[in-house]
């Protein structure tokens, strides 16, 4: 197997951020108003599927990700620790996407045609 270009690995990591907006974004339609946002342990298990269907063990990209979002504000941390009943646990660290982050996840789906 011949070795990733730097476009390559730069596309796979786009596609990751955006994998992360998509499923926040999602959580946040989903999820009741009082708790919001998703823990990066949660993120990573439900984004385990996306991984292996394309770029095989990769999880610690999320925790980059999430990191890159965080610092571009296209996503928010939460650290105010609430039980939520429906995952019957008290959530400590979550994230949620802004409307920065819904935007750009919008800008990508125009120009794409579609999310990846």
């Amino acid at each position: 197997m011949p070795p990733e270009s730097a476009e390559e690995i730069a596309y796979r990591f786009h596609e990751t951020l955006l994998e992360v907006l998509k499923r926040l974004n999602q959580a946040a339609e989903e999820r009741e108003p009082a708790v919001q946002g998703l823990e990066l342990v949660e993120l990573e298990r439900i984004m385990r599927p996306f991984w292996t269907q394309r770029y095989g063990e990769d999880e610690d990209s999320a925790s980059r990700a999430v990191r890159l979002l965080l610092e571009n504000g296209l996503i928010r941390e939460r650290d105010d620790p609430q039980y939520a009943w429906d995952r019957r646990r008290t959530l400590g660290t979550r994230y949620t996407i802004t409307t920065l982050g819904k935007s750009y996840l919008v800008r990508q789906l125009v120009e794409t045609e579609r999310i990846r």
